[in-house]
This record gives C-alpha cells, sequence and structure tokens, in this order.
C-alpha cells in the first residue's frame, strides 16, 4: 500500500461496506456520514489514528485542510511493511478471514482503476451515496435489514442481465459495478 489520502482511505472503507452483500459479509460500518465529496465515518477515523498509534500505519504530509466550510486535518497513509504482513499472514491462516481479505483485495483492485481523482468523487456515483432523498450531514444506511441498498440492487440487475446461462461471481460483479461508477463519472466529466 502505497501512501494514500484518509479521503481514498475512507471511500475505499464506504465501498467495502456498499459491496459486502454481494459477497455475503457482514458490513463493519452500516451507517455513513453523507459529506459532499467523501463519505466519512467518525469510527473508521479513530481506528486509523489508533493504528497509527500503534505504527500499523504510517501517516506522511500531515496538514491541515479546509473541508465543508472549518478545518480538518489531513494526512496520506501507509501500512507499515513489517507489522502489516504479519497481520495479512494470520488473516490467511483463518478461513473467514481469509475470504474477507480476498474480497477487501478484490474491491481495493477494482477502485484502483479509479485512480486517487477517481476516488475522491465515486461515492457520488453511488447508487446509494447518491440518494437524492439523504441530504449532506444525513446518515447513508448500509445495514437496513428491511430492504436492500441501491448498491445492492444495482448488483442484482447486473447479475440478472447477464442471464441464467452465466453467474457472474462476487469478483465480477464487484468489477462490474465499479466499472459502471467509471462510466458514470466519466459522463460527468464529458
Amino acid at each position: 500500500m502505497t501512501p494514500v489520502p484518509v479521503s481514498a482511505v475512507h471511500t475505499i472503507a464506504y465501498f467495502t461496506d456498499a459491496l459486502a452483500p454481494i459477497w455475503e459479509i457482514p458490513l463493519v460500518e452500516g451507517q455513513v456520514l453523507k459529506k459532499k465529496h467523501v463519505p466519512v465515518s467518525p469510527e473508521l477515523q479513530a481506528a486509523i489514528d489508533e493504528l497509527v498509534g500503534r505504527a500499523v500505519f504510517l501517516a506522511g504530509n500531515v496538514r491541515h485542510v479546509p473541508i465543508d466550510g472549518s478545518w480538518s486535518l489531513d494526512a496520506d497513509y501507509e501500512l507499515n511493511a513489517v507489522l502489516g504482513r504479519r497481520i495479512v499472514d494470520a488473516m490467511n491462516r483463518d478461513l473467514e478471514y481469509r475470504r474477507e481479505l480476498a474480497f477487501v483485495q478484490e474491491v481495493v483492485l477494482a477502485l484502483a482503476g479509479l485512480g486517487i481523482p477517481g476516488l475522491s468523487v465515486a461515492a457520488q456515483a453511488d447508487a446509494t451515496y447518491s440518494d437524492p432523498n439523504i441530504d449532506f450531514g444525513g446518515i447513508v444506511d448500509l445495514d437496513n435489514s428491511e430492504e436492500i441498498t441501491r448498491t445492492s440492487q444495482v448488483t442484482k440487475k447486473f447479475a440478472e442481465l447477464v442471464g441464467q446461462n452465466h453467474r457472474l461471481t462476487e469478483a465480477e460483479l464487484t468489477h462490474l459495478y465499479v466499472r459502471h461508477l467509471y462510466s458514470l463519472l466519466r459522463g460527468k466529466s464529458d
């Protein structure tokens, strides 16, 4: 993991939760704060801060930036190679964690194609996050057990469109959805 802005970490975390139902993996964070640019999870930020304190994440390029009318601390983060390797090795020894790790790796791989500029606006194209019924400052609920999210609805529609002759894997649905985001974002910039 090369240094990435904290906004990219929050966006990647958002998409892992938004796409978790495809893989039938439990959500880490069922609700996020809808902001103009990227989803924000105070719980995730607290976890990032703790990982920096434990030297699992290394913070660089620390700065103050104006966000939504106030100042916020911002930094770029990278995984400590030695400690990170130990954590990944431990996850690979456990069947459940191995599946979750494969899922997160697939989401990161799919989102990497957007680049940092694309990640900074990707949530704005997401079917759930871009819901016009949720104002900025409101809560985006990804863990509503009564109904599936719009993101899940779109991925289910992709699976239906392929038909019964071919079942898309979770990885294929993940990449197809992110490719869909890319086309929506590209259409906005044209």
